[in-house]
């Protein structure tokens, strides 16, 4: 299964819910992939070809993990089922407009969209369903997850109510994603429901 996370703003437990889906997958006895968007390093390149830098980090996790980096132009032949020798891809992707993401949305088998309701506006909930609508160009009935984070009940409500007025086939979780019980519930929401 490749797994995507989009992240709509990088709160501190974020970045981990990728990692550690990763290598709690690895400790089953899975082969995993996980790719991360290397955001920082595409901004400090943002003026040179995009074949010159690498843009996304690399991360075996089997007996053993090794990292190395990959260019934009190889990511699509690392999704290729047929090439991949792994069990689960899971990608980590805090900015899904970016050209080289495009790709990994058109190949995942699950979205995750992790929403800090706290800092919810128009903006993002737009940003929101076009990248579900991006995604789903490619397969209409791809599956979403959105964890919903810093809840209050009444904006927990209406956030969830617009969104799925919006669009079909979405899960909604309610996880404050920074703790560990918040990451197992979200790893039983994705592999064992």
């Amino acid at each position: 299964m490749i797994l995507t996370i989009v992240c709509d703003s990088m709160a501190p437990g974020q970045e981990i819910s990728a990692t550690w889906l990763a290598r709690r997958r690895a400790l089953a006895g899975r082969n995993v992939l996980l790719l991360k968007q290397n955001c920082a390093k595409k901004h400090a390149n943002q003026y040179t070809r995009e074949r010159d830098h690498a843009d996304w980090l690399r991360t075996e996790m089997k007996a053993g993990a090794s990292s190395s980096e990959l260019a934009s132009d190889l990511v699509e032949q690392e999704l290729a089922s047929e090439n991949s020798a792994f069990h689960d891809i899971i990608i980590d992707i805090p900015k899904p407009f970016y050209a080289d993401a495009k790709t990994v949305l058109a190949n995942s088998g699950l979205l995750i969209f992790h929403m800090e309701l706290n800092l919810w506006n128009k903006e993002r909930q737009a940003n929101l369903l076009k990248c579900i609508r991006h995604a789903r160009r490619s397969n209409a009935e791809l599956p979403v997850l959105i964890i919903v984070d810093k809840i209050t009940c009444m904006q927990s409500q209406s956030f969830v109510s617009k969104i799925a007025h919006s669009l079909t086939n979405l899960r909604f979780i309610y996880l404050d994603v920074a703790g560990d019980l918040a990451l197992v519930n979200l790893y039983r929401a994705v592999y064992l429901s």
